[in-house]
């Protein structure tokens, strides 16, 4: 995939940046960050330009996740009883559910760029339930404008090695989910033994 895309970016330019970005954060299965990787190792060489780059995969990320937010509004929840049918759809949408669940807005802001991996199942999580589209919009567009930036900023600094390093960062990001959503059943799991305790004490 690596030289599909290092051949498309140069070939189609900012127009292919757009469209593979709106795609990714649409659901569509393509790779976004990787092309993001690949724009910035030939912004090292200067060509496409770094504001252009940056803005054009911005517009198509937010894009992207508003399309996402609005099918999720429309319709959630034949969406997701759709998708649960696959194993490992039905995993990424039990993690968007229970990060969603424990930091709201935050964790609309963390599938941007941290934990990228589940950010568009997320925005039809988002749209589904009762997150309001303003709150949404608004940590969406300051975890995309982070997230365009770090990883055309790796594909700039590490442009000799743009396939490892997009596997170790695909990699970092699911162990990340996986910590994040243990760590929200262990705080919640805590609580109800403290209000078990204390109910326990006052009977």
């Amino acid at each position: 995939m690596t030289e599909s895309i290092l051949s498309l970016v140069p070939t189609y330019g900012l127009p292919f940046l757009f469209g593979i970005t709106v795609l990714a954060a649409a659901s569509v299965p393509v790779s976004s960050s990787l092309a993001l990787l690949v724009a910035g190792a030939f912004i090292a060489s200067g060509e496409p330009g770094l504001t252009e780059s940056y803005l054009t995969a911005l517009a198509g990320a937010i894009i992207g996740d508003q399309i996402g937010y609005q099918i999720g509004f429309h319709a959630g929840n034949a969406v997701e009883e759709r998708l649960s049918r696959k194993h490992k759809r039905a995993a990424q949408i039990a993690r968007a559910k229970a990060l969603i669940d424990r930091f709201g807005g935050i964790g609309v802001f963390l599938t941007r760029w941290l934990l990228a991996p589940i950010g568009p199942i997320t925005n039809i999580i988002c749209g589904a339930s009762d997150m309001r589209w303003l709150r949404f919009t608004i940590w969406d567009v300051a975890g995309e404008a982070l997230w365009v930036a770090i990883y055309i900023g790796i594909g700039y600094v590490f442009r000799g090695n743009l396939e490892e390093i997009a596997i170790l960062l695909g990699e970092a990001s699911w162990l990340l989910i996986a910590a994040l959503v243990a760590l929200g059943t262990g705080i919640r799991v805590l609580v109800l033994l403290r209000q078990h305790r204390k109910e326990s004490d006052v009977a």
